[in-house]
């Protein structure tokens, strides 16, 4: 490990590669001109109402120390990694190696964060010792979500030191790949190629901007944000400087850009703007703003119909000879996948670790070269020849061998992927539509959830229900010992499939809804209360259902980036799947040592629930309660995640003891009516509607116990849970409620009627 990080510089990228080490409880100490702005760093970094905060848990900037660049002398020789962070201008970066070197102690490892500056030149004039242990390590921003480092060693680094950085980088989480001193290395290298293409074929097919963000977005396995959105999050005078640092030529419209400062988000607009309520595109050709156009082409809409990334660009690339988005498309892929290939030998020696780059770098769910085997190598290079592409030698080999192009990826030994594991005969025990039972090894059973119409959202429905019902009959009966739930992919689950709810509402099947709700209660209770070790592990969205069942493991191990809440407020409901129940269970055991009662529980559970709170992270959802610090494991690397959770269930076989269902101490009717003069006062002040003051009621009647509930006289669980069903079911009869659930499915956003 690293035991003592020094950061120097506390910009956009200083500031989140110290809160990265931060956050993985190293001690840092982040250094700037001074100590006030070094301070100032620190403190908007543990910002928690940031719109996206740069540490995971404010309580990690007490591992930060603020220093000046005075200190240099009395401070730097007690860090054994330093990771300089100034701006990217050669000269000052030598400046401050001057410093560096006369002030580190030897054997300390010196790193650079550069996007494409040469690793060797910034080593020149450097002593034996420095340039030993001196490399390049480029972090990309936002350094907490990116993955992706590219460790770049110098001529005279010594091999032991770049396995060791790279080692340890991923270690902490990260995904260091070990690229070649070569201009902009791997990721932007090939990010930079593929943007400049876009905009040559943008021009080639006559597309406006919006339409080739239509194309290069999600369709062919990128972000949403595609490729000009992108351009000005990142800023288009940084897109500039990287385009001159690769050697290669921007359209000359871009330099017209930087002349009137429309460099995007940093200056209030670039290719898009806001304008009010709406959003403006520039036209490139008047070089004035006008309304955001929504473009529609049936290429774009068919390969919307495929929820799996690889099938949505193979729909695209398939759709048709003569149509310009399919063209547009395929060129652009193809070219990039050439371009990609070309590169292996340059910027490193290895193909899957060129793709998993530009993947990790730019939050891709297709790499460059995974594209061409998606298209098939020998159609790929047809394909090529067509559009005047030169064909790599690589590509006619994959081609003639019948092989892939992109070598297999080599797993960690110690990783478990679902994926791979499906692969193996007799390893799915059982499967329905939307979930799968699937056999771990060494007596572990896994309920997969994997939704096939919504695989990123993965909502809970009859069919996961089920599964999860057969699941606890596989382990009673002996063949198993132990059941883990998860899910791979983005997000673990976003809630009810609030269609079906819906469906049943305006039905008036109010019966088949509390069945349901029951059902899910059921099944979570039993995950809690199992006679068996349950563990649940997660990582992104666990929403409503999905944080039900993210509670009601007896162990969690859940991914750095999970993001857990009750958010049922948000499409009319209350949390009905023993979401109220174990949320009020953990709030009580929080309190247990200072014993305040029962109604501060209620009401943290209230503001919780009530205002649909969400954590940042896995860190933020143990302070919010959804968590438990004492017994839950939060992993740092996804691709850990599953075998951490098969560990924690064996772990717990041990001395395996099931978890109690102890009745709960509520306050009853005195406390609910103090909620509801809260909620009353909160509609006279327009601050809640009436509706949303009639959902705020029937939560408080839950987490306050109902009529049954007072000091001296505790209610079981099983009464919280028909409290829920009830509060659930009557919502779902109002119209409000069905309209908040109509707005949401229609518009991806909350309707505050």
């Amino acid at each position: 490990m690293l035991p003592q990080v020094a950061v120097l510089g506390s910009g956009i990228m200083g500031t989140g590669i110290a809160a990265f080490f931060a956050d993985r409880g190293l001690p840092v100490t982040l250094f700037d001109v001074s100590v006030d702005l070094a301070r100032k760093a620190i403190e908007r970094a543990a910002d928690p109402s940031a719109r996206v905060p740069v540490l995971m848990s404010p309580r990690a900037a007490k591992l930060i120390t603020p220093r000046s660049v005075e200190d240099y002398e009395a401070a730097l020789g007690q860090a054994d990694f330093i990771v300089e962070a100034v701006p990217e201008v050669m000269a000052l970066k030598k400046k401050v190696y001057d410093a560096v070197d006369r002030h580190r102690k030897p054997g300390s490892i010196v790193c650079t964060n550069t996007s494409g500056l040469s690793v060797e030149a910034m080593a020149e004039g450097r002593s034996a010792d420095f340039r030993a242990h001196f490399l390049g390590t480029h972090f990309f921003n936002p350094v907490r979500f990116m993955p992706l480092v590219e460790v770049i060693p110098g001529r005279d680094t010594k091999a032991e030191i770049v396995e060791s950085v790279a080692a340890q980088l991923r270690m902490l989480g990260k995904k260091a790949v070990v690229a070649k001193d070569t201009p902009n290395f791997i990721a932007n290298r090939i990010g930079i190629f593929s943007t400049l293409k876009a905009f040559e074929l943008m021009e080639k097919y006559g597309l406006s901007l919006e339409a080739v963000d239509a194309i290069t977005g999600e369709p062919m396995g990128n972000p949403r944000s595609a490729t000009f959105r992108t351009a000005d999050v990142v800023g288009l005078d940084t897109l500039a400087h990287v385009i001159e640092t690769q050697g290669a030529t921007a359209p000359p419209w871009l330099g017209r850009m930087l002349e009137e400062k429309k460099l995007g988000d940093k200056t209030g607009g670039g290719f898009y703007k806001k304008v009010g309520g709406e959003i403006q595109a520039l036209d490139l050709r008047t070089f004035e703003y006008r309304p955001k156009q929504d473009p529609r082409f049936d290429a774009i809409r068919v390969a919307r119909g495929y929820s799996r990334p690889r099938d949505r660009l193979r729909a695209l690339l398939d759709y048709g000879d003569d149509d310009k988005v399919c063209s547009f498309a395929r060129e652009l892929a193809l070219s990039a996948g050439a371009y990609a290939l070309s590169l292996v030998g340059e910027v490193s020696d290895d193909a899957r670790a060129i793709d998993e780059a530009v993947k990790w770098g730019f939050a891709r769910e297709v790499g460059p070269i995974e594209a061409l085997d998606v298209v098939g190598p020998a159609r790929a290079a047809k394909l090529m020849q067509r559009y005047g592409i030169e064909v790599p030698a690589a590509l006619t080999e994959a081609a003639a061998a019948n092989r892939p192009v992109l070598p297999p990826r080599v797993a960690a030994p110690s990783a478990i992927s679902l994926a791979a594991l499906r692969e193996r005969p007799k390893a799915i025990v059982r499967e329905n539509v939307n979930a799968r039972l699937v056999d771990l090894g060494d007596g572990v059973l896994c309920c997969e959830l994997d939704h096939k119409m919504v695989p990123a959202m993965n909502p809970v429905d009859d069919y996961l229900i089920s599964l999860f019902e057969q699941a606890h009959e596989e382990v009673r009966s002996g063949r198993f010992q132990a059941l883990v739930i998860a899910k791979e992919g983005q997000n673990f689950c976003a809630g009810a499939q609030l269609d079906l709810v819906l469906r049943l509402a305006e039905e008036k099947r109010f019966d088949d809804i509390r069945e349901i709700a029951r059902r899910l209660q059921m099944v979570t209770l039993a995950n809690r209360h199992a006679p068996f070790p349950v563990v649940v592990a997660a990582q992104g969205l666990a929403l409503g259902g999905g944080c039900e069942i993210l509670m009601s493991g007896q162990v969690r191990v859940v991914f750095a980036e999970c993001y857990a809440g009750q958010v049922e407020v948000g499409v009319g409901l209350v949390p009905s799947g023993g979401g109220c129940l174990m949320l009020l269970q953990n709030m009580i055991n929080r309190a247990k040592k200072r014993n305040p009662g029962p109604t501060p529980a209620v009401q943290q559970a209230f503001e919780l629930i009530g205002f649909g709170r969400v954590s940042s992270s896995a860190a933020d959802a143990m302070e919010k309660g959804f968590l438990n610090p004492k017994t839950d494991q939060v992993v740092f690397d996804r691709d850990d995640l599953l075998a951490r959770a098969k560990d924690a269930a064996l772990a717990r076989l041990a001395a395996f003891e099931p978890i109690p269902k102890p009745d709960l101490l509520l306050p009853g009717p005195a406390a609910y009516y103090a909620f509801e003069d809260q909620v009353l006062s909160m509609v006279r002040q327009q601050k809640l509607s009436p509706h949303g003051a009639r959902i705020a009621k029937v939560q408080a009647r839950i987490l306050t116990g109902g009529a049954r509930a007072s000091y001296a006289a505790p209610v079981p669980p099983e009464h919280i849970l028909e409290l829920e069903r009830e509060g659930f079911v009557e919502l779902c009869a109002t119209k409000e409620t069905q309209a908040r659930i109509g707005h949401m499915l229609k518009t991806g956003k909350p309707l505050l009627n």
